[in-house]
């Protein structure tokens, strides 16, 4: 399982491995100053104009300086729908390609920065234009932004794998307040985008509080509303393990503490791998809630440019940064660069694993791997009453990545970020993640 799997995820050049030099999972950009002694692509510490970037669009080098997870296969697009009621059936929708400049309605979805001792979600929400349309699912969403499922599963090599793997393995997001229409906005993407149902009654979805039970769930945050990334994080599991398990954590508030909590109730639930689409200033704590072996953990590197964040830092912690990805005339079909606003740089207090391989950093050095985050060239996703929506930011990166490395082999999840700096370059079956 390892060999396929491994060395479908690396033709997309989209987990970006920090160091990987192969077309595939490609590695993040180091810090700026600091020089490449291990596993990292020819990726840049800043974003390319956007003369780079269109000229990237017709390249046939697919192992340019591209950033990003997962690997590019072929596969039919999925399509999206007009909102109705949460939970109602929705008709099919045409989805118009979005702007490739700036959105001027463009925003963070939460509370930014966030408060001393909290973290913030990492979601940037811009309008998609939309209409109504007949269309079944596929003939919506063709390799233009903003992607569907099966534009996520082609960009990232893993169309064939997801139609069988992922069966009996969970994948966990951990957010803040509540979200009461989860399980019917998440109905209403599923379907829209060919996956099949994944519900509450039939044990596919669960939602859990921070001490692990099903009630009492939080109350939703009028004033640091993180529905839109709860929704993010459905829908990204969902798009790239379809066959997954998910398990939804709602903690009390966005700080730290009920966020540790929150993670170790996901481990004790049985997930086998966690998203934390959040991130917060570093400090000089322990890491506790994100040390699992055998377990993936994955954390958004932040959307600030420059700067490490925690929990992303963490050594045991796949750190995600974010691309910027476009349809190309390659032979993946694809092609990445780093996104301008993704954060790397040197830990302030994690010390450098043995197996990162980055002299010019004494400490953790992040990201580890890079998926799609640019809002330009971002995501589809549902959530009400909002309805559909184009979304970037590393809280979309991170569970791409942990939904990708959950169809992993054990060897991988027994410690990803590990297995990613010392595979970069030498990947099972010729592949990557």
């Amino acid at each position: 399982m390892s060999g396929r799997l491994l060395a479908g995820l690396a033709l997309a050049a989209a987990l970006t491995l920090a160091g990987c030099g192969t077309a595939s999972m490609q590695s993040t950009p180091l810090p700026p100053g600091q020089s490449d002694s291990g596993p990292q692509t020819s990726g840049t510490s800043q974003a390319p104009s956007s003369d780079d970037q269109a000229s990237d669009d017709q390249s046939s080098d697919d192992g340019s300086s591209d950033a990003a997870p997962v690997s590019g296969a072929d596969g039919a697009s999925a399509s999206a729908s007009s909102k109705p009621k949460s939970g109602a059936a929705t008709p099919a929708a045409k989805v118009s390609p979005a702007s490739k400049g700036l959105a001027a309605t463009e925003h963070s979805v939460c509370r930014h920065p966030a408060q001393p001792g909290a973290r913030e979600c990492d979601a940037i929400v811009r309008p998609v234009s939309r209409a109504v349309a007949s269309d079944p699912p596929g003939n919506a969403c063709t390799k233009t932004a903003p992607y569907c499922a099966a534009d996520l599963q082609a960009a990232y090599n893993v169309t064939q794998i997801a139609k069988t793997r992922g069966r009996g393995v969970t994948v966990a997001v951990v957010d803040a307040y509540g979200y009461p229409d989860a399980a019917g906005d998440l109905a209403i993407y599923r379907k829209n985008m060919g996956l099949p149902a994944c519900t509450p009654s039939s044990g596919c979805l669960r939602i859990f509080n921070q001490s692990a039970q099903s009630s009492p769930l939080p109350a939703l945050n009028g004033d640091d509303d993180w529905r839109p990334q709860e929704a993010l994080d459905l829908d990204m599991v969902s798009a790239l393990c379809p066959n997954c398990k998910i398990l939804l954590v709602q903690t009390n508030s966005n700080k730290d503490g009920d966020l540790d909590a929150g993670v170790n109730a996901a481990i004790g639930l049985g997930a086998t791998a966690v998203s934390s689409s959040y991130s917060g200033k570093e400090r000089n704590t322990v890491d506790s809630a994100y040390n699992h072996p055998g377990r993936i953990l994955t954390a958004s590197a932040g959307n600030g440019g420059s700067g490490v964040a925690q929990p992303c830092s963490y050594a045991n912690v796949v750190c995600v940064g974010g691309t910027s990805l476009r349809a190309a005339s390659s032979h993946r079909g694809w092609s990445e660069r780093t996104w301008i606003a993704s954060s790397s740089g040197c830990s302030a207090y994690v010390p450098r694993p043995h197996w990162q391989h980055v002299k010019s950093c004494k400490m953790r050095s992040v990201a580890d791997v890079s998926a799609v985050a640019d809002p330009s060239t971002g995501v589809l996703f549902y959530q009400s009453p909002a309805g559909w929506e184009q979304a970037g930011g590393t809280g979309v990166s991170s569970p791409i990545v942990a939904a990708i490395l959950a169809l992993s082999a054990n060897d991988v999840r027994a410690n990803a970020s590990r297995w990613i700096w010392t595979h970069g370059k030498k990947l099972p079956g010729g592949g990557g993640l």
